[in-house]
Parts: C-alpha cells; structure tokens; sequence
C-alpha cells in the first residue's frame, strides 16, 4: 500500500523575543521532518495480493458495529457484570480452575466480529507492556483482542524484537513437539560433567542432554496464571465512557495460519492489514479523538519538548481514527512495546490509560502466600531488632545488561543518598529521653562509591538478623529486589551492607522461596522458580512504605507505576520519569 501523507503541521508560535522565537522554529521544523504523519506499509511477505483500500466514508464510525454486542466468555462468571467468581478462581487456592489453562475458552467467531493482533517479543515487564497498550487500542478501536500466551525464558532463549517476518518464525521455533520425553528430564540438576566425562558420552546422550537442556529453558502460560485480565476486561466499564467490557480471543499459536483456520479468514490479503515493523519504533498511534493535528493549537514549552522526544524515536505516525476505520477484520500490528507507543492526549483515554496500569494486579497465588510468608518474617524481625520507623523501605537495584552494569555504581549510589534522607525523616520515630545517647545519622556521600571494597572478604558472611541486631533503632529496614547474584557474598553490595546493615534480600525468606519452588507448569512440567522469583522480588518491594528503583529500568517503573500505588491506595505516586532503553 502506498503511505499517505499526514497532515502539515501549523504552528502558531508567539514569543516575547528573538530567541525564544527562534528556537521554537527549529524545534517544529525538526519535528516536522521527524515524525512524517504517514500509514506504515502493509506487510506483503505474507499477503502479497491486492492491497487493502482505507474505508472513505469518513461518517460511518466503526466503533459502533455489530460487534457491540459481542462477549467475552469467562468460567464463574457468566454475566460479566460481576467478577467476584473470575476473581476467586486464583485467591480461592485454584481449586475450580487450573492456572495453566487459559480462562478464556474457544468459542466461534461473532457475525461481523473485528480483532486487533500484535507479537510480543523480549522480557515478561516489556511484554506487559504490550499488553496494556494492546488492551486500550481494543477499547478505542472496539475489536476483539487477540490475547497471546506468555512467553517466559532464561535470557539466552528470550524472543528479541525483530521485523515481523523473523519474530514470527521466532515464534514458530517454541515447539516441543516430539520433547515430551523431556517432561521429567531435567538435565540442569545433573552434577557438571568433567572433560573426560563428556567425551564418554554416547551421541544419543549428548543429544538428550542438548534437547532437554532447551525443553526447560523456556515455557507459556496464560496472562490469567499471574494477573487478573478477567476484572480489567469488566471493570473497565464506565471508566472514560467505556460502555462495554474489552472483548478477548484466545490465541495459543503465534501464526498466521492460526489465525486463517480459527478466524474463519477466506482471503488474508483483504481481510488482514499487517503494520509492518521496519524498526524498534515503526510507528507511534496518536490519540487524534479529541484533537485535530492538521491545525495543531498553540502548545507550551513542556509539550514541544515532549513532541520532540517523540518525534526523534518514532519513524512515523498512525492515527486512531484512521485506525477505526479500517475495514479489515483484522488489524495486525508487530510490536507495541513502549510505554508511549499508544498516545492518550483525551481525558478518557487517559483514564482508561490509568484503568489499566493500576488494575493490573498479580493474583496469583503461590505469590500471594509467599508474599505473606515474608512480610510476617519481617514484622517479626521488626520487633526482635527494635527498628524505630515502622514497615520498611523498598528499593530495586538492576545490575545486568542493558548497560545497567557500567552504571550499578552509579546507580547504587542513588540508592543510598536516598535511604540517607529517608533516615533523617525516620528520626521523628526515635523515642529519645533526657540524657540518652544520640545516634548520628550516618551521610550518604554521593562520592562514595560502594563497588570500592576490599579484596578480601570474609567466607563466614553475618546473616540478616546477626548485621541488624546490633544498629541503631532508626537504621531502617529495607528490601533491595535485585538481580546481584549471592548479594550477601557481593564485593558490589559490601560497603552498602555496612552502611545500612537492616538490608534484606529474596533469600533472606527460604520459607517465601520454598512455596515457589514447587511449582511446575502442568502443561509442560517446566519449573517456574526461577520466572516467578522476579515477580516475587517486585511484589514485595512494592509493598515498602516508600520506594526507591533503578533509572531507565522497566521493571522499576512496573513497580512504581503499577504495584505501589495499588498497594498503598491512599497516597499518589509521584510521577516516574523514565526512558525503556534497551528492550529486555
């Protein structure tokens, strides 16, 4: 399809002098040629036939179809007014539904029902990402969403971004199909094999270990086994006018050949539009329901600064009411990760926008008990050291990849000048009578450096309670979720630890791990230790009374913006400005 044209910018700059109104001009002519409003073309590695003709009838709103009356099928709650029983189904122990089985059973296709599509690629919090945006484009769109698995893996197997073609076969290679001997094979709690033993190994062993070793390193689940997606798709009625639930359409296969056999799609090349990816941000979606970007109204300098931001990351721009008429019975986009990939400039978009965050909540619950078991720990050992502040302080410390290993120094640094200040307003908590001793506050020096220690460090390293037993009362209690392997035993962590000696860590609760450590997917008998022990680590975190995270990281920012403000209802958040970086 050849791109159409987006609307010239026209911009009213008014300023009191020749600088000002100099610099706004290079500023719109900069975004002018950034951000070239244009459709992305339609992938034709897949459907190479006649091109799909945009839908002219700029009065007909297809928000409005047949499809309006079209559900979504939740077991326990048959109504969908009501989700108190989908609700249960986790809370209650799982006892009336398998968590590995999907909630959302097959069922046909509606007469004139439409579906929004996209492929997720890289880590859980980028893929929940996708999902957010994916959820609110069905609202706005009014289509029914074709809802993923998800995909979870140790990093070497992750699904990376890639251009539609290729993420699709990356897709396609996740088969165990022919593995199912591996079931109860698990060749990582095999002793390591010395040289000489692994040159004795027969062919049919070595293959063996090759395709059990990758058969546990990856598995899916559905959405609903962590969050509940069933309360978003009904509650989200009534918020911004929202009139009707969030249809959704389970899609366990990640082709699109699936979608032909399962969507009743006789010719893919008219009724599937695919938006190609031809970067990491192709597209940005703008919320034009309210705003007419073709006479673009005067803006201040906040939002020129945003525009620009914006216009330097996105290739192009697609709008929403563009996208709602699009006759096509599905709308197949690549990727939708980024927080700001689905703009909400409306007022009830962005009250849909907040809906979503901060409803999507972890439900599920092994964590939810494993949660309890560690914040019962704590109180316990609130009362046996003597802390002066009540609760603790949550934190998050990010260490690998994505550049975050040249700045943990940095990064941890934050951290602590944080805590300092935290500490001096803890000290209104210090019961202190006529001549007793005054503890000084330790300072956070910012030119500290905490990675500088010595070389040698004890083998015998003090347990959480031996560190904090012996501080000061208003030393506070703090939970670090971090990646840093053994903190404990960390050179990174070692100064960190003495200068705050009530730092608690994961493995501080065996009793919290153990719940988790039983857990095996049903569907493929994959131990989910090792991707539930992030989630856990941020639940937790997001439980302090205060929190403190790591710059750029979309798992801090998944604790802040979503976590937090659900677990402390009564106080807001303050607003969390950070970038993705890099895709994880």
């Amino acid at each position: 399809m050849t791109p159409t044209q987006g609307n010239i910018f026209r911009i009213e700059l008014r300023s009191r002098n020749v600088m000002l109104f100099t610099f706004l001009i290079v500023c719109a002519l900069s975004f002018l040629l950034a951000a070239q409003l244009k459709w992305v073309p339609n992938l034709s590695f897949h459907y190479p036939s006649s091109t799909p003709t945009p839908n002219k009838d700029s009065s007909r709103n297809p928000a409005s179809s047949s499809s309006s009356s079209i559900s979504t099928s939740i077991p326990g709650n048959d109504d969908n007014q009501n989700d108190s029983k989908a609700g249960s189904l986790q809370l209650d122990g799982n006892k009336e539904h398998d968590p590995f089985i999907t909630m959302f059973p097959p069922r046909p296709v509606a007469e004139g029902e439409k579906f929004l599509a996209y492929l997720p690629h890289s880590g859980l919090h980028n893929q929940l990402i996708s999902l957010e945006n994916a959820l609110r484009l069905a609202a706005h769109l009014n289509r029914t969403l074709l809802l993923p698995p998800l995909y979870l893996s140790h990093k070497r197997n992750t699904i990376p971004w890639k251009e539609p073609p290729i993420l699709l076969d990356s897709w396609a290679e996740r088969n165990k199909t022919g593995l199912e001997y591996c079931r109860d094979i698990d060749p990582s709690t095999w002793p390591p094999k010395t040289k000489e033993q692994r040159q004795a190994m027969t062919e049919e062993e070595k293959k063996t270990e090759r395709e059990c070793l990758l058969y546990h390193a990856w598995t899916i689940t559905p959405w609903t086994y962590f969050y509940n997606i069933p309360k978003i798709l009904t509650g989200v009625v009534g918020v911004g006018g929202q009139e009707e639930p969030i249809r959704v359409f389970n899609r366990p296969v990640m082709s699109l050949e699936w979608l032909e056999e399962h969507l009743d799609i006789k010719d893919p090349s008219t009724e599937v539009y695919f938006f190609n990816d031809t970067s990491r941000y192709a597209y940005r979606i703008m919320d034009d329901s309210e705003t007419d970007y073709g006479v673009m109204p005067e803006i201040d300098e906040e939002d020129m600064t945003r525009s620009m931001k914006y216009a330097l990351r996105y290739e192009s721009s697609l709008f929403l009411t563009d996208l709602q008429r699009r006759p096509e019975k599905v709308l197949h986009f690549g990727s939708l990760f980024a927080a700001d990939r689905v703009e909400a400039r409306s007022e009830k978009h962005q009250a849909l926008q907040l809906y979503i965050s901060r409803e999507m909540n972890l439900w599920n619950q092994a964590i939810v008990d494993a949660t309890n078991s560690a914040e019962k720990q704590m109180e316990e050992w609130s009362i046996q050291t003597k802390r002066a502040a009540p609760d603790f302080l949550g934190v998050h410390f990010r260490t690998e990849d994505g550049g975050f290993e040249k700045l943990a120094p940095k990064n941890l640094r934050r951290i602590a000048a944080w805590l300092g200040e935290m500490e001096k307003q803890d000290l209104k908590y210090v019961n202190r009578t006529e001549g007793s001793e005054t503890t000084t506050v330790p300072e956070s020096s910012p030119d500290q450096d905490p990675s500088t220690v010595t070389t040698e460090v004890q083998e015998v390293v003090p347990t959480f309670l031996e560190r904090c037993m012996g501080s000061p009362p208003e030393s506070p209690m703090i939970f670090m979720a971090t990646d840093v392997h053994k903190p404990r035993h960390a050179p990174l962590l070692h100064e960190f630890l003495d200068q705050y000696p009530c730092t608690m860590f994961l493995s501080d609760f065996p009793e919290a791990v153990e719940i988790l450590d039983q857990i095996h997917n049903t569907a493929d008998g994959v131990h989910m230790l090792p991707y539930m022990i992030a989630l856990m680590d941020a639940n937790l975190a997001a439980k302090g009374r205060e929190f403190q995270g790591t710059d750029k990281s979309t798992f801090t920012a998944y604790i802040m913006n979503d976590l937090w403000p659900a677990y402390h209802p009564g106080r807001v958040a303050e607003l969390f400005e950070w970038n993705e970086g890099t895709a994880q």
